[in-house]
């Protein structure tokens, strides 16, 4: 049997909180062999890319694989989830898919990176991934203070969002953001470093989501050299694409010993962090395991509907 989603359908029934709670149980069971990744494949034509990435997680029955098309930061997305149980098979667009994963990632990283007490969030970007990342990090962290960074004017969605937070939201420049940031989260499309890694205050958390081809990076040289840890989703497709990473290796502003991906990372709610002064840096590209544990929930809450 086939059942077909539309957007939204998807967007009444997934997002980051629900995705945040499974997504450590799908990494604790990757760590253990239940869940295995299918690195991220890439096809260029002229401007286009097709890529496909994939996730099965064997105790829960369930196999993954996403597709999508990219051209200029344009992206279409589909994902295809079969239940190992029973044949179904389940195929459905995965923009809001893709959104509430990305964002429960980031804040699940940020959950367990940054001191307790944070009350500043630099936020970089504030397209539709950025909203439901400033959302996001600040139902679960409880900020005082957002900064927002963006390359065009925003002030009337900073307002809007302070209005329906509860918090202040204000676009500033990328000093006055970092300065004094408890957590520093950055969403764009940029391939160069958005912010002097010099202005991040000791014990930061950076966590780097904008991109993920090795030729890129949000995140410059400084930034690198003043992170005693480094942590990534899953190391045969982070060290291979993320530009961070790939750059950081290359130039030595990166030592292998201080990089390490989620299954090396206490689970259960244990910090991740070593001491309230470093600087720790999380990289994200995006894996098929935690477009399987949303797309789950998908089909989990279809079925109660």
């Amino acid at each position: 049997m086939i059942y077909t989603y539309t957007e939204e359908q998807i967007s009444r029934t997934v997002n980051w909180c629900d995705v945040l709670q499974d997504l450590p149980l799908a990494f604790e069971a990757l760590g253990v062999g239940d869940a295995v990744i299918q690195a991220r494949q890439r096809i260029d034509s002229g401007n286009w890319k097709l890529s496909g990435m994939a996730a099965v997680w064997e105790s829960r029955a369930v196999a993954a694989y996403k597709t999508y098309t990219s051209s200029n930061g344009h992206f279409n997305f589909l994902l295809n989830l079969f239940d190992l149980a029973t044949g179904e098979h389940h195929v459905m667009p995965a923009g809001e898919i893709t959104r509430a994963r990305t964002a429960a990632m980031t804040t699940w990283a940020a959950r367990q990176i940054a001191n307790p007490g944070a009350r500043k969030l630099a936020l970089f970007g504030l397209g539709i991934q950025g909203q439901a990342h400033l959302e996001a990090l600040h139902m679960t962290l409880g900020f005082s203070d957002i900064a927002v960074v963006d390359t065009v004017e925003v002030g009337a969605s900073c307002t809007a969002l302070s209005t329906q937070l509860g918090v202040l939201v204000r676009q500033v420049t990328p000093e006055q953001a970092v300065t004094n940031a408890d957590v520093v989260v950055t969403v764009t499309r940029s391939k160069q470093p958005v912010f002097d890694g010099h202005w991040l205050k000791p014990g930061a958390t950076v966590c780097a989501v904008g991109t993920s081809l090795p030729g890129g990076s949000e995140i410059d040289t400084t930034t690198r050299l003043r992170s005693q840890q480094v942590i990534v989703e899953w190391k045969p497709q982070s060290l291979v694409e993320a530009g961070e990473i790939v750059q950081g290796l290359a130039d030595r502003s990166l030592a292998p010993s201080r990089i390490f991906d989620l299954t090396e990372m206490p689970m259960g709610g244990a910090p991740w962090r070593r001491s309230a002064d470093d600087i720790v840096l999380f990289k994200a590209v995006g894996v098929g395991l935690s477009d399987l544990v949303a797309a789950r929930l998908v089909v989990k809450a279809s079925a109660t509907a």
